[in-house]
């Protein structure tokens, strides 16, 4: 009996049109229809993957920016406290 992922990815294959229709007749899938949704599969989570490596370098440019920021600030308040002349 398939497990649940399994039969996400065999809905989202039927969608996208990479597997025939002949799979929710018989519930059984062939060695082509398995390896197609193992392809798929591993394609989705490649591209996870990258995803989530990209929101981390985004997240560290941001981090490194707030800290200039800070830095800034921090030097800017400095120059205001020095009394004047």
């Amino acid at each position: 009996m398939p497990n649940q992922r399994s039969v996400e990815t065999q809905q989202s294959l039927m969608q996208t049109g990479q597997i025939s229709g002949s799979l929710s007749f018989t519930g059984i899938m062939t060695k082509e229809e398995e390896e197609m949704s193992k392809s798929a599969l591993l394609t989705f989570r490649a591209k996870e993957e990258e995803i989530q490596k990209k929101k981390m370098e985004v997240k560290e440019r941001v981090q490194a920016q707030l800290g200039r920021v800070e830095q800034e600030t921090r030097r800017l308040a400095t120059i205001r406290e020095v009394p004047k002349k």
